[in-house]
């Protein structure tokens, strides 16, 4: 028995652990991302306790995002046979939006936008 709450002791200090990745601690300076945002309110950023970039509102990012890169999204679904984006398989949109080998350089472009978005977007739920 204390074996077993030794165990759930340490899944819950794990756990709590992880969900504070997801909290703003700091600001963050946007200059170091590799993506620029134009000061798209939805986009806001923060610093975790890790010094890691995170979105301090994801559910409004992503919501912008499927506006901003709507091509990309459709695109990348295309291409690899995705289902819509979820909170379940983003990170398989995350993995291919620099992949994709379509013709028009603007729905390249923006899907390489789109894994640097997810890669934040990541962040915010300290994974």
């Amino acid at each position: 028995m204390r074996g077993l709450l030794i165990i759930f002791s340490i899944i819950l200090l794990v756990s709590c652990d992880n969900q504070s990745l997801s909290i703003v601690v700091n600001e963050y300076d946007t200059s170091k991302l590799s993506i620029d945002f134009d000061n798209e309110k939805a986009y806001e950023i923060g610093a975790n306790v890790e010094g890691m970039p995170i979105f301090k509102d994801p559910k409004k990012a992503l919501k912008q995002a499927k506006l901003d890169y709507k091509e990309a999204f459709e695109a990348v679904a295309k291409e690899f046979d995705l289902e819509p984006v979820s909170d379940r398989n983003y990170k398989e949109y995350k993995k291919y939006g620099w992949q994709v080998t379509v013709k028009d350089k603007n729905v390249q472009e923006q899907s390489v936008k789109l894994s640097k978005f997810l890669d934040i977007y990541e962040n915010s739920f300290g994974e």
